[in-house]
């Protein structure tokens, strides 16, 4: 069996960028920034027909003077010059490129017969490449970033493959205030060579990815696609967002990347085959398969819920049964158990509502613990997570009339944190959160987030989030 071309992509030893220059204005020399100062450990060489440097590096003039064979090559120059550098990546003996340029079938027929023009060179020299009319990859376990955007979020386990940039690079700051890493992640565009069927067959095999995202627009080899799909998805589950199943939504993507997209029943048909969960828009597509990737399957539809206040407890209670999610009262035995640790304000049946408790141990580590620990449930939804954002605040407007020890706070917000994850370990049970704050103002967030515990910005959102863990089928 052959190696799959994406493998040597994203584990590159040595890149060659075409495109880069001294100016900052241009998409090259973005990602030239981005792969040498992003710490790719290998050999990283501008192509330049002018320059003898560029951003400090040495230039070469062509493929051909380069002192090694690359292992990728980064392709951002005019349209028109595509097929020549391909010509050159062929003679020097280069076998995988990523080809950003775009102006190929998705403006117009002469675009087409210049993208089938590559497409031949590309078969003549056995030269497989993502594109063109991409963004490229990111590998943070590596770390590689050929995309515009930085990435300054920890590695994660979510892949994501798409048919926009966008998807993989632009929303790169919206994920970070989330807590959600990528593993892998593909741009695709107009997939001349390297399709999603490519993509699904290498993330399979990734010991990296635990969990597969994909933006689709159009599946162009639809029977390899079902065989495949439906393959991996007994191995990793995959949440797909397709967006070309209307009229409006089918003609944008003729024109983003050439694509011929078709109807949503059609499209529901093959997510249903193939065990993908299609996700109704963008937020659920990253928050489903983050979720997916950081937390155990649910293996019944039995949801506690905790919270601070009633409001979030019945909307989350709500939105449960409209996910088709259980939230049964507990047992008397576990009641009895629980009001020890809840105000007598407060209520123990489930949903558990501490009632703007201050017993923060309480409220993350013990009472999930015990509830965890019954047996009565198949997952746990906690909002109300954080606490060191509000009493930093306080302290800065009590303005030193009443002192609040935040430094220990904090040290013991860490603490039980850890207490939070320790019981969801030992139960084995997903357990998700929510707050209206993110990781950026407290944290606590940050620290559920990075310990896999996915953390929301509504309840609605945790609840969506959990209902994907109830997958039928999900280990």
């Amino acid at each position: 069996m052959s190696e799959n071309p994406l493998l040597r992509i994203l584990h590159p030893r040595s890149i060659a960028v075409f495109g880069a220059s001294e100016k900052i204005t241009t998409m090259g020399t973005y990602q030239l920034i981005n792969i040498f100062q992003g710490g790719f450990p290998g050999n990283v060489y501008p192509v330049h027909p002018k320059k003898d440097t560029v951003q400090g590096l040495k230039a070469y003039a062509r493929a051909q003077d380069l002192p090694e064979a690359v292992d990728l090559a980064l392709i951002t120059v005019p349209t028109r010059a595509v097929p020549g550098v391909m010509r050159d990546l062929g003679e020097r003996g280069i076998k995988r490129a990523i080809i950003i340029s775009g102006g190929f079938k998705e403006i117009n027929e002469d675009g087409r017969r210049l993208e089938m023009e590559v497409v031949e060179i590309a078969r003549r020299f056995g030269i497989r490449f993502l594109g063109p009319n991409c963004i490229g990859v990111i590998n943070p376990h590596l770390p590689l970033n050929t995309a515009m955007y930085h990435y300054f979020q920890r590695p994660g386990h979510m892949a994501l493959a798409s048919h926009s940039g966008t998807y993989v690079t632009q929303v790169l700051p919206y994920l970070q205030k989330r807590g959600m890493g990528y593993s892998r992640s593909i741009s695709l565009g107009n997939e001349a060579d390297i399709d999603v069927v490519t993509a699904l067959d290498y993330l399979a095999d990734d010991d990296d990815t635990r969990a597969i995202a994909l933006y689709l627009e159009v599946i162009r080899r639809g029977s390899e696609f079902l065989r495949t799909a439906r393959r991996v998805s007994r191995i990793k589950p995959i949440v797909a967002l397709y967006v070309g199943g209307t009229e409006a939504g089918s003609r944008s993507a003729a024109s983003h990347t050439g694509a011929m997209a078709g109807s949503d029943e059609i499209y529901n048909g093959v997510f249903a085959q193939t065990g993908i969960l299609r996700a109704p828009d963008v937020q659920s597509l990253y928050n489903w398969a983050f979720c997916l990737s950081e937390q155990p399957g649910a293996p019944g539809p039995r949801m506690a819920i905790i919270t601070h206040s009633g409001g979030p407890a019945t909307s989350l209670a709500d939105a449960c049964n409209r996910h088709g999610l259980d939230v049964p009262e507990f047992s008397q035995d576990l009641q009895n158990r629980l009001k020890e640790l809840v105000p007598a304000t407060g209520s123990s049946r489930n949903p558990v509502d501490v009632t703007f408790g201050v017993n923060m141990k309480a409220l993350f580590w013990d009472i999930p613990e015990a509830v965890l620990a019954s047996g009565e449930v198949d997952g746990l939804i906690l909002h109300g997570v954080g606490g060191e954002a509000y009493f930093r605040d306080m302290e800065r407007v009590a303005k030193g009339k009443v002192h609040f020890p935040v430094d220990k706070m904090a040290q013991f917000m860490s603490h039980i944190c850890k207490g939070l994850y320790q019981a969801s370990q030992s139960a084995r049970k997903p357990v998700v959160c929510s707050a209206f704050s993110d990781r950026t103002e407290d944290p606590v967030i940050a620290e559920l987030q990075d310990l896999g515990i996915p953390c929301f910005d509504t309840p609605e959102q945790a609840v969506s989030a959990m209902a994907a863990l109830r997958r039928p089928g999900r280990k």
